[in-house]
């Protein structure tokens, strides 16, 4: 796995649906949390706990954006599109527009598609930068428990050996060599 120091330029950007940001980013709150049900024994010390499941990850990014006239830096510019592909994340009817995301650290910890949950205003520095904060939360669609899916009862009790022709021809040729 990459490290800061090896790759630091892989550690200052975020990767959001195949679009590298602007400026340097910082984040924080990217924990993978689980979530347990935990229910206190009554007139005893302690408690049952029963695991439900991980929580869907929260976390913000921060982003320091300058410009620089000697290099024709400008990365407030660049923030503009970045921020409206951050905002078509939202839904237009009630379904999110999830967004792919990679960094190395997003990665660790398994998060690889977000939406947006707010966007906060630039606070300037005074010294010609910016830093914005950008909250994203986890998306992922809940998956379906086990079992077959779309099966009925008579379709789970008749099931078809993909076996069975090949197992009638070496019964037929066990009874064959049986034969004197």
């Amino acid at each position: 796995m990459p490290n800061p120091i090896d790759s630091p330029l892989l550690y200052n950007v975020i990767e959001l649906a195949g679009r590298k940001s602007p400026g340097i980013v910082t984040l924080s709150g990217h924990d993978r949390n689980e979530k347990w049900d935990v229910k206190p024994a009554d007139g005893a010390g302690g408690a049952s706990t029963t695991y439900k499941g991980e929580e869907i990850a929260q976390f913000q990014a921060s982003f320091y954006l300058v410009k620089d006239l000697t290099e024709t830096l400008d990365e407030f510019a660049e923030w503009e599109s970045f921020a409206a592909l951050i905002r078509s994340s939202l839904p237009n009817s009630g379904k999110p527009k999830a967004l792919t995301i990679y960094h190395p650290d997003l990665a660790a910890n398994d998060i690889k598609s977000v939406c947006k949950a707010s966007i906060g205003g630039m606070a300037h520095d005074g010294k010609g930068g910016a830093t914005v904060v950008v909250k994203f939360i986890e998306y992922r669609p809940p998956k379906k428990k086990g079992g077959a899916p779309n099966a009925t009862k008579a379709t789970t009790a008749k099931k078809v050996d993909p076996n069975a022709d090949l197992k009638a021809e070496i019964d037929g040729l066990l009874i064959q060599a049986r034969q004197p």
